[in-house]
């Protein structure tokens, strides 16, 4: 824990329960409810966190309520909580509580300024590939017209103060929020790595037909998410396309940028445990292939049932 650890913070409880051996908090595989975990002698017991109250006599009202209500919470953003544990960013200020490599500020970055450069030439265009964007950046060219962009934009938005500093800083915040959506967009670049690992499992056990078919149940159940998830990341490129409305409208669009954001880590994170296992497996027969592929038929039985009903869960643009 913490030196500096307060309540406000952290999850410290006062209930003794809370120090049973191996406490900690997750969602239920099962019913994806929340559950607090613990040691019982040998056996790993648990108890969903809504019964936890009657249980032990907790009131919802006190501080133990409050931090029980905010673990259900915090469980959206994080795979795990312990007592002790620092309280998700996510619901103390709105920031993430989960850091990005300096590559993913710089290609959020390099996106916003070609974004300015090109709305100066009028073909405003979004460009996601990271080596595209990297070359248009590097050009002269563009160099040369970024503090022209800063000074037009200004001009145009009618800034008080340093017009051309607010654009500048309202850039860097931006880039701040969307190298989040960065980190999200590599790490659902993997989706396309467990389809195209069945796309090759089908191929090595054509010749096995229940195996074949389990492989092609699998096919089928995983469309629907990823085409979802591909869709949300469209969605947010065509909402922060435009930079003049970007930087207008700068405050709302740090919202929306973070809502997204938000939906997006929890819509991938519960793919984190296939995403090990198949980056850890060679995709040719054998026991370790067909280990993984039982798990992510498990894992997509579990979770994208054909009975649920997929949609984009959009977030309305900035107004």
């Amino acid at each position: 824990m913490e030196p500096n650890a307060n309540r406000s913070t952290h999850f410290l409880f006062d209930h003794k329960v809370f120090t049973l051996e191996g406490c900690r908090f997750v969602l239920s595989k099962s019913t994806e409810e929340a559950v607090m975990r613990f040691k019982l002698g040998k056996v790993e017991a648990e108890v969903v966190i809504d019964k936890l109250g009657n249980e032990f006599k907790i009131d919802p009202r006190s501080f133990d309520g409050q931090l029980l209500d905010m673990v259900v919470k915090g469980l959206k953003y994080v795979r795990e909580i312990r007592p002790g544990d620092t309280i998700p960013n996510e619901l103390i200020d709105g920031t993430a509580s989960w850091r990005v490599d300096d590559r993913h500020y710089n290609i959020a970055k390099a996106r916003l300024t070609v974004q300015m450069v090109t709305w100066l030439t009028g073909g405003e265009s979004v460009i996601s590939s990271p080596a595209e964007l990297e070359q248009l950046v590097e050009d002269p060219s563009t160099k040369s017209r970024v503090r022209e962009a800063f000074k037009v934009i200004a001009n145009k938005l009618a800034l008080a103060g340093d017009p051309e500093e607010v654009v500048e800083t309202r850039i860097e915040g931006l880039a701040k929020e969307l190298s989040y959506i960065e980190a999200l967009r590599e790490r659902g670049a993997k989706l396309r790595d467990v389809r195209n690992g069945l796309d090759v499992a089908h191929r090595v056990y054509k010749n096995e037909r229940n195996l074949r078919e389990e492989i092609i149940r699998m096919q089928t159940l995983s469309l629907p998410p990823m085409t979802d998830i591909e869709n949300r990341f469209t969605q947010v490129d065509a909402q922060t396309g435009e930079i003049l409305s970007m930087l207008g409208k700068y405050d709302q669009n740090i919202r929306y940028i973070r809502e997204m954001r938000d939906d997006l880590h929890q819509t991938l994170l519960p793919w984190e445990e296939i995403f090990e296992d198949w980056e850890m497996v060679a995709s040719e027969k054998g026991a370790p292939f067909e280990a993984v592929l039982k798990k992510t038929y498990q894992f997509l039985a579990r979770n994208f049932s054909q009975a649920k009903q997929w949609r984009l869960a959009s977030r309305p643009a900035p107004k």
